[in-house]
């Protein structure tokens, strides 16, 4: 969308460097902006504050003096109940079953729909956020489409990527071309005092559904019946580790294994496998456990994007994650299929929200995303999710013994 000088702009304010420079360039720009701050997780700030804390914006009268130092309105908005439904409830929901889950990405979602649903009403043109992203216009084909951002350590274009593509003419992201320690010079401008803990604030967020304290919020929102208690088995021999108090307390990857008293175990070994039906939790060796190819659903792509073909990208399995070269084949009912140019070691687990990029770098293209319904690897022409066990190792280990005899050896 092409802004004039007082078009109205709704700028999404969480008392962060990013939102205040955001709303600062544009009000410099000529703009007339409107400070807007979602709030959620209002109920749940007294039990769980400080696991919230990165979750939250600042204390609203600290983001309203900075739209009073910026001499810009603020107004606040509830987004609780919605919040509830779009992360909140997944978040319970993944701990219960043994998936993957990635808040973030709908938790912006959420900020976003809610700031693009006060657009009218306010009479705004666009809605501008703090976002490292870019919005760009296919000149051939006359389509908007997401691109990462001039700085790719703090590129946000994983956590918009889930947003509608039809929405992204109203958004407008101030800090696209910028890089951080540019956004940093422009905030020392500004008379008003931030929060400077944000490598804190990004490692929590990051680290959020490996929280212990997490499995609190899951006993808050669901049935003692849904967090069965049960066994901790090692996968490759089925020997007995130890008992748990509940399923809930568990992910895959997790290397900090809560039993009931103190057992020794492999201290090399993790979450492979949670069954949640019997509450069995298998722990494998870190070294074997690996993927090379997946298999998304509901995947969101760009509108002209040709699905005839199998494609060449590159593939973003979390937040702030490397990517990976892969190629991909689109499939029936919004599925497609990842192929990983190199085997990759450790987890991809069911409902990890992945994001595929036509390149690697600065300016590459959201081409969409989606989640994981099933990752694995190739062994000797067989599809395994999980690696061989004993029993597999030692029937394997028979048939190549029988082999050789038969061949003389």
């Amino acid at each position: 969308m092409n802004l004039k000088t007082g078009d109205t702009i709704i700028v999404g304010m969480d008392g962060g460097i990013e939102s205040t420079v955001a709303a600062y360039l544009l009000k410099k720009q000529g703009y007339n902006c409107v400070g807007i701050t979602v709030v959620f997780h209002e109920e749940d700030v007294e039990d769980h504050g400080e696991l919230l804390s990165a979750w939250l914006p600042d204390d609203l009268e600290h983001v309203k003096e900075i739209c009073k130092v910026l001499e810009i309105p603020f107004y606040a908005t509830n987004a609780s109940d919605l919040y509830f439904d779009k992360v909140v409830d997944k978040v319970v929901s993944a701990r219960l079953s043994g998936k993957s889950y990635e808040p973030m990405v709908d938790r912006t979602t959420v900020i976003l729909d809610t700031l693009l649903s006060k657009r009218e009403q306010l009479g705004a043109s666009v809605v501008a956020t703090g976002h490292y992203c870019k919005v760009l216009k296919n000149q051939t084909t006359g389509m908007l489409n997401l691109y990462r951002a001039n700085d790719l350590e703090e590129d946000d274009s994983y956590y918009v990527s889930k947003l509608d593509t039809h929405l992204l003419g109203f958004l407008h992201f101030p800090l696209a071309e910028l890089r951080e320690q540019e956004v940093l010079k422009v905030a020392s401008l500004i008379p008003t005092k931030f929060n400077l803990e944000k490598k804190e604030r990004r490692e929590k967020r990051l680290a959020f559904m490996q929280e212990e304290d997490l499995s609190q919020i899951v006993e808050k929102y669901s049935a003692p019946t849904l967090r069965k208690e049960g066994i901790v088995l090692n996968y490759f021999d089925s020997g007995t580790v130890g008992d748990h108090l509940g399923i809930h307390q568990f992910y895959l990857g997790q290397v900090k294994i809560p039993l009931k008293g103190k057992i020794p175990r492999d201290k090399d070994s993790e979450v492979l496998r949670i069954i949640p039906s019997t509450g069995t939790i298998y722990l494998e060796k870190t070294e074997k456990i690996k993927f090379d190819r997946a298999y998304l659903i509901d995947f969101n792509a760009e509108d002209n994007l040709n699905r005839s073909l199998p494609l060449s990208c590159y593939a973003m399995l979390g937040p702030r994650k490397e990517v990976l070269k892969c190629t991909i084949q689109f499939k029936n009912n919004g599925s497609v299929l990842i192929i990983f140019d190199k085997e990759v070691q450790g987890h991809l687990g069911r409902g990890q929200y992945v994001v595929l990029f036509n390149k690697k770098g600065i300016g590459a293209r959201v081409i969409g995303g989606g989640q994981v319904r099933i990752s694995g690897f190739l062994d000797n022409g067989e599809f395994r999710t999980l690696p061989k066990n004993k029993d597999e190792e030692e029937e394997l280990e028979t048939e190549e013994k029988m082999k050789k005899k038969d061949l003389g050896f």
